[in-house]
């Protein structure tokens, strides 16, 4: 038997690679195979369904947790009408202009980034072509991606709130956007 090159080895290799993930993948979705902590929906081999023990968090629910925002401070913005509360500790910086859109700044504090509010006449920021679901928040029209960034329509303003990388704040960011109302 001849010695094989390199590039036969490697083409093997990842033959065999691909191979088992689609195994994988298949035995995953058929539910012959259960990963720890995964709900799976009731089948001939889990007719119950797994269900996960209650010390375990389901990482969509923390996704929709919103922080009570009572006694929160409420800031004003006068040129756009928008009004929000905002943790206490938070600092809200001064409105700038860029790239056609008034941004506020919230500072959260030194180990986080800014969450970022643009406003605009003509245009949501970054939300083009985002899968989103529809809601009502300070009785607009909004739009929710991940709970991690809005889109909010009202009088004749785009607004989109963005927590931006800073994802441990989504609780508290959530409070902060379903605590706004549009002015004006």
């Amino acid at each position: 038997m001849s010695k094989l090159s390199p590039q036969t080895k490697s083409f093997i290799i990842l033959s065999i690679v691909a191979l088992f993930a689609v195994l994988f993948c298949l035995m995953l979705g058929s539910g012959l195979l259960t990963l720890p902590g995964k709900y799976q929906q009731p089948n001939m081999y889990n007719p119950e369904g797994y269900q996960p023990e209650p010390s375990q968090q389901n990482p969509a629910e923390a996704l929709k947790k919103t922080s009570d925002t009572t006694g929160w401070p409420t800031y004003t913005d006068k040129e756009s009408g928008l009004s929000f509360q905002y943790k206490p500790g938070w600092k809200v910086l001064a409105p700038i202009k860029k790239a056609g859109f008034r941004i506020i700044q919230i500072d959260p504090g030194k180990k986080y980034y800014n969450i970022k509010i643009y406003i605009s006449p003509e245009q949501f920021y970054i939300m083009d072509g985002l899968p989103a679901t529809g809601e009502t928040i300070g009785g607009a029209p909004a739009l929710n991606v991940n709970n991690a960034l809005y889109g909010i329509r009202a009088n004749n303003l785009y607004y989109t709130f963005d927590v931006g990388l800073s994802m441990s704040l989504l609780p508290d960011f959530n409070g902060l956007v379903h605590s706004a109302t549009f002015g004006n």
